[in-house]
């Protein structure tokens, strides 16, 4: 067959193929209808970003294919989807270049504060090779300093505006303001002043504790009627206690209840119940009232009203009277809202049978504190005793958690003290335990009944090696904080500190033989200078053998540890923190954690200027 003879179209090549596909092509598309060009537009959008080509041209497709009109709901869904995730896959390939070009900064210059506020406002990316301190949001940060005492977490202050802020709230949180004869008074005034002219700052007050020590006069009355005139200013209070004297009156009730009628705990702290109209309250979560006196402005009948009026929400009570005179809760214990309490404090105080006998029907009590003399002690070891397991649950407060039981006179009455230890055998669930003088054979035999104990108080009188082998060897590894208390010792106390060192969360350790700090006026200055040495230099060893301790008490003192220094040679040293006043629960004081507050019973307004009530 002869070769076939080669067109015109042939000899152009492969250009003029194109160039005529192109025509046609563009003929074609002029033929068809605008929805069917922008259904092309649509295809070859898509075909583009699914082959990675996402660029300008394919935006302007888009652009174009969306202002086309009539188009179908289904087709412009799918190409803002499109678009909208090339826009993501493009954008987040920039930033990670653009991270990229800041962790070179930052090992260039850590300390860029160009760079430092950056990273701080960026919600960027972040990668597993950057600090902690780059990739953690901000919540994570504040769940970090609530377990960072409060000493230590001054330091936020000043490493920058972010840390900074999350500082501020938890400091200001709760605020303890003193105000007496022998007080300095601008600190508080400089906050009733801050509150007003703040509203940022006084929505981080969430608790007021006003500590009064005043004789009536004209001098009080002018700190009352400022305060009044900053209460307003607090809008985001939800706690209120008034710890002292002059006791809260009527006046003040209302001025409180006008400003800040949904109050979810308020505290009454003093000598005298003098607040008249105080049931006026609704809503209530917590109660707390320490009145030594019954023959205050008040009628202690109100009390019961209080409980009555707040039944739906009152889950914690505070009751504190004082043992040396004659006093009864019997009537305000027979509210029905005992049954509903999560939480019973009873301290400083003659606990009668009908008392406990509405204890012992309080079945979802999660925490008890039994502090005073019981009217009847033969009749509180029945009631103890009579609890039974069955099916794993007690049948007398099933739900504990926390127990205190610290009795006053009652130091012989062994069949007592076998009644609580046994009520307290098979509960797993306990986390917290002080029982006070209890003997301490009773309370080892308890202790191996706790694997779930987190903070313990403990009186070992004759503390040997031997007993505090068996003390050790009786609690769980996960203790976290710990106080011993003992008459006598083998040893220097603190020589024992080491021993505690398989408690590797072991957080707060106090060791208290009673002793006192040596005195200046029965000592002479060479010898109180040498014992007063002595007496820090053993405090200070407990810190240095203990690495995870953050607070150590010494004899009834309590002291927060500062670490410093390199690894091989750390400094360690002890900075006294300020001891308890009269009635007052030292909530300024910060402890690290509610264990150790706990077990320091700082939780409680405690008479501890009554002898044989010690700390």
């Amino acid at each position: 067959m002869p070769p076939r003879p080669v067109t015109a179209n042939a000899m152009a090549g492969p250009s003029h193929i194109q160039d005529e596909l192109t025509t046609t092509v563009f003929g074609a598309l002029e033929s068809l209808s605008q929805v069917r060009k922008a259904n092309f537009l649509l295809e070859t959008s898509l075909a583009l970003i699914e082959s990675g080509r996402y660029g300008e041209d394919v935006e302007n497709y888009l652009e174009v294919y969306l202002r086309t009109p009539g188009l179908e709901k289904r087709d412009v869904a799918r190409a803002l989807l499109a678009r909208g995730h090339a826009r993501k896959t493009a954008g987040d390939k920039l930033l990670a270049r653009a991270q990229q070009d800041f962790q070179a900064v930052a090992k260039l210059d850590p300390s860029n504060r160009e760079l430092q506020g950056y990273l701080r406002r960026t919600n960027m990316i972040h990668f597993v090779d950057e600090p902690a301190s780059q990739r953690a949001p901000p919540e994570i940060w504040e769940l970090i300093a609530r377990f960072i005492p409060r000493y230590h977490l001054r330091s936020w202050l000043f490493v920058s505006a972010f840390h900074r802020d999350i500082a501020v709230r938890l400091i200001f949180h709760t605020i303890d303001l003193y105000f007496g004869e022998d007080q300095d008074l601008n600190r508080g005034l400089d906050i009733f002043d801050r509150v007003k002219a703040d509203p940022i700052f006084a929505s981080r007050v969430k608790a007021l504790r006003l500590h009064w020590a005043y004789e009536e006069n004209d001098m009080f009355d002018l700190m009352t009627r400022m305060f009044k005139s900053a209460l307003p200013a607090f809008i985001a209070l939800r706690e209120f206690e008034w710890i002292g004297y002059p006791e809260m009156r009527a006046e003040m009730v209302q001025a409180v209840l006008e400003t800040h009628p949904n109050l979810q705990t308020l505290g009454l702290i003093g000598w005298h119940f003098d607040a008249v109209g105080v049931s006026a309250f609704r809503g209530l979560r917590k109660f707390i009232l320490r009145a030594e006196d019954d023959d205050g402005f008040a009628d202690m009948g109100e009390v019961r009203t209080v409980l009555d009026q707040n039944q739906a929400t009152l889950r914690h009570l505070t009751l504190g009277a004082y043992l040396q005179r004659n006093h009864s809760w019997d009537h305000a214990i027979q509210s029905a809202t005992i049954r509903n309490l999560a939480h019973l404090e009873l301290v400083d105080t003659r606990i009668s049978h009908v008392v406990l006998a509405r204890i012992a029907h309080a079945h979802r009590l999660e925490s008890l504190t039994l502090h005073g003399t019981f009217e009847e002690p033969c009749s509180a070891s029945v009631v103890f005793g009579s609890d039974h397991v069955i099916d794993g649950v007690h049948t007398f407060l099933p739900h504990l958690e926390e127990f205190r039981f610290i009795m006053v006179g009652h130091d012989d009455d062994v069949n007592l003290f076998q009644s609580v230890a046994q009520f307290l055998r098979q509960r797993p669930k306990v986390r917290r335990l002080d029982l006070g003088c209890c003997p301490w054979d009773l309370v080892h035999g308890v202790l191996l009944d706790l694997p779930n104990l987190h903070a313990l108080r403990v009186r070992i009188a004759n503390l040997t090696d031997s007993s505090l082998r068996s003390l050790l060897g009786a609690v769980p590894r996960s203790m976290l904080a710990i106080h011993l208390e003992t008459a006598v010792s083998a040893k220097p106390i603190h020589d024992y500190a080491s021993a505690f060192s398989i408690f590797a969360s072991l957080t707060m350790l106090h060791l208290n033989g009673n002793l006192r700090r040596p005195q200046p006026n029965l000592l002479s200055d060479k010898e109180f200078q040498v014992q007063t040495e002595l007496w820090a230099t053993s405090a200070r060893s407990i810190a240095r053998a203990l690495p995870s301790v953050d607070f150590v008490g010494w004899h009834g003192e309590h002291y927060v540890v500062v670490r410093g220094g390199t690894v091989g040679s750390e400094k360690v040293e002890l900075k006294e923190l300020p001891s308890r006043r009269r009635l007052d629960c030292a909530k300024g004081v910060d402890l690290g954690s509610e264990d150790a507050a706990w077990i320091e019973r700082k939780d409680l307004p405690m008479d501890y200027e009554v002898p044989g009530l010690q700390t």
